[in-house]
């Protein structure tokens, strides 16, 4: 008599969490965990009741994080984001405590309630409380309209009328996201995409195509940038040629993100990352590389472990044995991978293969 089928699993987060630590070593093991993202202080004497928890979890094209942590400073400078090359908006809404963010001469202040909009690819200081809150992330290549948009917003406090709306959606979706499973998720990016562009940009992206030359430029680089991602040759002189901008222009623009050559790397990365993280991909490590515009073997899995902490190979293994990736120093730092590499990897997951040919 043949089996019932079974249920496919609920998507599952990644969890890093000081409970279970021993109590001297939690403040410290929670700062390495984002030294490499941002710089972390605590702002009160640190004792052995540091309690904190993150727990993110990774939709394709998007990601949504749960964070509760004793009050700190923080700080993600220019060095922060050459490393790890990482510009997508966020959307964030504070449950509990109190944050203050400043970017540049821009100070923004948020409380229980209120959510506030800036990009990861903007250098920024703060401080906060003892705090709770959710936070959105939206890669800026996977959505180029939307990102046109909140560029003509701007980092700020959101105090459009659609803003309380959207904070209830957000607290809704996380409370339902242990119930999710892998098949909901095409659904739940759309309509996440819809809800931030009708309760935020009411008529704004079409306002960003004429008003912000800048956002617009940018973006249309990208674009071409990731059409020819598997030309060898695709480097700052092709991409000029191609975008019809001037080398000065192309290196003034793509300076926040360490240089358009470090851009440039980081998407060959990040594609292959999702390719071989796709059990449904038959192409060898090296046919994946090529695919790229990596032709060299070695020193494709030297540039993949340095920006991912574990080989292509690695990574294959998991896929095909229905695991998540490995993650990097696992033993010495549970966890310490998950964050950075979640945010890496959205965006590309899901993608076709034949759009990296």
């Amino acid at each position: 008599m043949p089996l019932p089928p079974t249920d496919p699993a609920p998507l599952q987060p990644f969890v890093f969490s000081t409970q279970g630590v021993e109590a001297r070593h939690r403040f410290e093991l929670w700062r390495s965990k984002y030294e490499s993202f941002n710089a972390l202080q605590p702002v009160l004497p640190v004792t052995e009741e540091f309690d904190a928890c993150n727990e993110i979890w990774s939709f394709g094209s998007m990601a949504l994080m749960r964070n509760s942590a004793p009050a700190m400073r923080f700080e993600r400078g220019r060095q922060h984001i050459r490393r790890d090359s990482i510009d997508h908006w966020v959307i964030r809404l504070t449950h509990r405590g109190r944050s203050r963010m400043r970017l540049g001469e821009v100070d923004l202040q948020t409380g229980p309630g209120q959510l506030l909009l800036f990009t990861l690819g903007q250098p920024h200081e703060g401080d906060r409380s003892e705090a709770d809150w959710i936070s959105l992330y939206i890669p800026r290549d996977s959505f180029p309209d939307l990102s046109a948009g909140l560029s003509l917003l701007g980092p700020r406090v959101l105090d459009v009328p659609g803003a309380r709306l959207l904070a209830d959606y957000m607290t809704m979706i996380e409370s339902r996201m242990s119930r999710l499973l892998p098949s909901e998720l095409p659904a739940l990016v759309e309509s996440m995409r819809a809800m931030v562009a009708a309760c935020l940009l009411h008529g704004a992206c079409r306002q960003a195509a004429a008003e912000e030359m800048e956002v617009a430029r940018l973006e249309r680089i990208r674009c071409v940038i990731r059409r020819n991602i598997g030309s060898a040759t695709l480097g700052p002189e092709k991409v000029c040629r191609l975008a019809g901008v001037s080398r000065s222009q192309l290196y003034r623009l793509f300076e926040p993100h360490g240089g358009v050559a470090r851009y440039i790397q980081a998407q060959r990365l990040r594609l292959a990352h999702a390719m071989l993280g796709d059990p449904d991909c038959r192409l060898s490590i090296r046919a994946v590389a090529e695919r790229v515009g990596h032709f060299d073997a070695s020193a494709f899995s030297r540039a993949f472990r340095q920006e991912f902490g574990y080989s292509p190979r690695d990574a294959r293994a998991a896929a095909l044995g229905g695991q998540p990736p490995p993650a990097a120093d696992a033993a010495m730092n549970p966890g310490a991978a998950d964050f950075i590499g979640v945010l890496r990897r959205i965006g590309f997951a899901g993608e076709p293969h034949r759009n990296a040919a």
